[in-house]
């Protein structure tokens, strides 16, 4: 059973300045916790002489982690962790880089810097709902493809570019599956060829994060 889920529409890094202090965020899109843990290790060699790389990544609701990064327990990592979970996010790795600006901030303070941050970071990488859908492979004669082409528009059926050799070939994606595929069979008057192939999951951007 394929789980929808939401992420980030795009990598994109941040900047934002609390009482002096400098805090990048730099939020990427991530399929497992080797590419996190990666992601992280690479903003921590870019900014090698912060004062601090403070992370968090969550994969899904079993693989997830944060550090603090040198900064007062549960001050930073757990903040931005837990804003990845207001915004319902999966498959994303945080790091917010702090610049120590000489004024401290306390427990509080840091807590609400560094959920700001990853805010601001979320807030610029647009946020996409990835929704699964069923795969079939289509082969039909030419004398059919304007109603089927038709019938995808109508029904706002995703559909690759259409192979044309001695017959049209085109891939398409579809929540619905044996009320679609009886209607395009119909279409063709049951010459129309039809396939399953492995589903896959198509990004579709939401106005706003939560």
């Amino acid at each position: 059973m394929f789980e929808n889920y939401r992420t980030i529409g795009k990598n994109v890094s941040c900047e934002i300045i609390i009482e002096k202090s400098k805090f990048i965020a730099s939020i990427n899109k991530v399929v497992s916790e080797q590419e996190a843990t990666e992601f992280i290790a690479g903003i921590k060699h870019k900014y090698w002489d912060a004062t601090h790389n403070c992370s968090a990544f969550l994969i899904n609701n079993n693989e997830m982690r944060s550090s603090d990064d040198g900064e007062p327990a549960g001050t930073a990592g757990k903040p931005i962790l837990e804003c990845i979970k207001k915004n319902n996010l999966q498959k994303i790795s945080v790091v917010v880089t702090r610049y120590f600006g000489g004024i401290k901030l306390g427990a509080g303070g840091l807590i609400r810097a560094y959920t700001a941050a990853t805010q601001e970071a979320i807030k610029h990488s647009g946020i996409e709902e990835h929704i699964f859908y069923h795969a079939f492979e289509m082969s039909l004669d030419y004398e059919f493809w304007n109603k089927i082409e038709h019938f995808f528009k109508s029904q706002k059926i995703v559909y690759d570019k259409p192979i044309y050799l001695d017959k049209i070939t085109v891939t398409f994606y579809t929540l619905e599956t044996k009320m679609i595929l009886d209607e395009l069979k119909n279409k063709g008057n049951g010459t129309i060829i039809i396939n399953e192939k492995p589903g896959k999951y198509l990004a579709t951007p939401l106005e706003k994060p939560l």
